[in-house]
């Protein structure tokens, strides 16, 4: 019989390990942050690479690094998961002093949010989502106390879209509007994509395309016309915003 090599060794010790661990003291009393969820996001490949870049050539992958803490982190969303699908985008991090961090992680979310990384204490991390073609959008700064425990659980909740700055008043009051004739339902069933990206890359594009994806109801497809209204209004195209909240109104009287 031969003897059990050293990658049948590890995962045999790894799965030992796992099972002597709790896996629901984590965040909220459930599996992210806890005992067996930290057990195996140290065994991952990605996260003892991640460690391995903030040591520096040389030293070891197993430790977290003299000054840093582990941290589970758990995406929240008190008014619904926005994106489309619910599929979150990829999340990047990054210190906002490179000088005293420069690496950016780039650590994988699982489909609850959660999350695994090691971050800097006494510094300050700016969140920000990966959209699918390259662009980013900053949602979250979090500052490391310098006494932050290791490893540190931590809800974080995702703040919904900036309100956009309102257009300052006219001097003078503009000559009221000539009445619209009344909308069609094939009329008001169009939602006017003419200046919307053919793919959302911000964060408010991709609520009103979820808005909209999901309108199948009078009162959803009342709420899609406004977010789009809003989308234009925010972009300064007046004639388009009017004409979406027109839309909206009519689904707004509808059974």
């Amino acid at each position: 019989m031969r003897p059990p090599n050293r990658i049948s060794s590890l995962l045999l010790l790894t799965g030992a390990l796992l099972f002597g661990q709790s896996a629901s003291n984590g965040i909220g009393g459930g599996y992210v942050g806890s005992s067996r969820w930290f057990a195996e996001m140290r065994a991952s490949a990605a996260n003892r690479a991640m460690l391995q870049t903030l040591a520096g050539p040389g030293r070891g992958t197993r430790a977290v690094p003299p000054g840093y803490v582990e941290f589970a982190g758990l995406l929240a969303f008190p008014q619904g998961n926005p994106f489309p699908g619910g599929r979150l985008p990829d999340l990047r991090i990054r210190c906002a002093n490179p000088q005293a961090d420069p690496v950016e992680r780039a650590p994988f979310l699982d489909r609850s949010g959660g999350f695994y990384t090691v971050l800097k204490r006494g510094q300050t991390y700016v969140f920000s989502w990966m959209y699918y073609f390259g662009s980013k959008e900053a949602f979250l700064s979090l500052r490391v106390p310098p006494d932050a425990p290791s490893p540190w659980r931590k809800e974080l909740v995702v703040p919904t879209a900036a309100p956009q700055p309102q257009a300052a008043a006219p001097a003078a009051a503009a000559p009221p509007a000539a009445p619209r004739p009344a909308l069609s339902l094939a009329e008001a069933s169009r939602f006017d994509l003419s200046d919307f990206p053919p793919q959302p890359t911000t964060f408010e594009e991709q609520q009103v395309l979820a808005a909209i994806q999901a309108a199948s109801t009078s009162g959803l497809k009342a709420f899609a016309h406004r977010k789009l209204s809003q989308y234009y209004a925010h972009k300064g195209d007046q004639a388009r915003a009017r004409e979406e909240a027109a839309k909206a109104d009519f689904w707004g009287t509808q059974p």
